[in-house]
């Protein structure tokens, strides 16, 4: 029986809402469930530390880093763990190998990176900043950040270059989202041995799935995500949909934005300066009706760990069109089987050009949705445990 510690920055718990806290805690339970390991959870906020939750036993460490090493290593201690499993950013990961050393036991160490390799390195850059800026001009806080980005750049290409290279050498396995991702992790570090490496996707529960609601759906569609402009591109998806609504023939379709965030700003601009009239910003909002209604799912995003919205879609029969601008689409979406893959990133022609044929091909919307069902059984609890016992048994 393995003794599995994971390490995050809050408790991860059943009631958990955080993207991270949640990928942690269904791998911990899917992990228990298998009889095969018993479970603990080591954290520092957003809980007192009483819920145990289906952990065998949990601790609050303190944020005072030496601190927060003694007590983790006594835990680790107390509890016999086997393994040691990071599911925080890099920052944390120096201490916990600090303390797995002090604990004198034979502890593996497992880092497991949540989002895209070098997706730090994206935003602060002159580029970004300016693209902002020309976004909405008016906004003082993009001013600030084309002047300063430059300054960023190059230490956080230095730094992150540095961090890439020392937590995979004082790992003994580091898990990414995607295969695809396993040569940029190695770019930004400057290293190419590969063999720590292992490729598991987050558990994505599948919830009720009824197939006749991939053929009851409405002419609608979707955009579900983060307003964050660098990572998301939502001014490509709302030019896009200008020109979609020069088509006379989809003079009934409406688009929905649903999520809010830091750039919500240029998203309200653009609709105002595109003068888009079949279009509704919702805001946060539950999703579930959204996707039950919408027979498309539009996504522009640059880069992605895993595209949690896209697997929502494929479990609501909501079908997907995105640009293959990151590794991890092609582990999700299956072009012209369960949705549409744009080649190109940034080609706005043919991603509008596919999007009016698929809204107005509804056989072709329909035979794609049926086939969503089937593929987003692939990131399931069952799957995906699997192949953590199976990385856990080479340890």
């Amino acid at each position: 029986m393995k003794r599995i510690l994971f390490y995050s920055e809050n408790f991860c718990g059943d009631k958990t809402k955080g993207g991270l806290e949640v990928a942690t805690f269904r791998i911990a339970k899917a992990l228990k469930d298998s009889g095969n390991c018993e479970v603990y959870n080591a954290f520092r906020s957003k809980s007192d530390g009483k819920e145990k939750s289906i952990y065998s036993d949990v601790v609050k460490l303190s944020k005072s880093d030496s601190k927060f090493r003694n007590e983790l290593t006594r835990f680790m201690l107390k509890n016999e763990i086997d393994i040691m499993v990071n599911m925080s950013r890099f920052y944390r990961h120096h201490h916990i190998v600090k303390a797995v050393k002090n604990s004198g036991r034979d502890v593996k160490i497992i880092f497991m990176q949540h989002f895209a390799p070098g997706s730090e390195i994206k935003k602060p850059t002159f580029k970004s900043g300016l693209h902002l800026l020309k976004l909405n001009p008016f906004n003082p806080l993009y001013w600030l950040r084309s002047s300063i980005y430059p300054l960023l750049k190059l230490p956080r290409r230095f730094k992150f270059s540095n961090i890439y290279r020392s937590t995979y050498q004082d790992s003994d396995k580091v898990i990414l989202l995607s295969e695809g991702y396993k040569d940029d992790y190695c770019k930004i570090g400057g290293f190419s041995d590969k063999s720590k490496f292992v490729a598991i996707p987050n558990i994505f529960e599948l919830g009720k799935r009824d197939k006749n609601q991939a053929i009851k759906k409405e002419k609608r569609v979707l955009i579900l995500s983060r307003m964050d402009e660098i990572q998301k591109r939502m001014s490509l998806a709302l030019q896009i949909w200008a020109m979609i609504e020069k088509d006379p023939d989809l003079k009934d379709w409406q688009l929905d934005i649903v999520g809010s965030g830091h750039n919500t700003d240029i998203v309200k601009r653009m609709i105002k300066k595109l003068k888009l009239k079949n279009i509704t910003y919702h805001g946060w909002q539950p999703r579930e009706k959204f996707l039950m209604q919408s027979s498309i799912l539009i996504s522009t995003s640059e880069y992605e760990g895993l595209p949690l919205a896209i697997l929502e879609a494929l479990v609501y029969g909501t079908v997907p069109i995105a640009f293959d601008s990151y590794a991890s689409l092609r582990d999700v979406v299956e072009d012209n089987f369960n949705g549409v893959v744009i080649e190109n990133f940034g080609d706005l022609d043919t991603f509008a050009k596919q999007l009016g044929k698929l809204m107005k091909d509804e056989k072709k919307r329909q035979e794609l949705a049926l086939n969503t069902f089937n593929s987003s059984q692939n990131f399931s609890s069952e799957r995906v445990g699997d192949k953590w016992l199976e990385m856990l048994k080479k340890l």
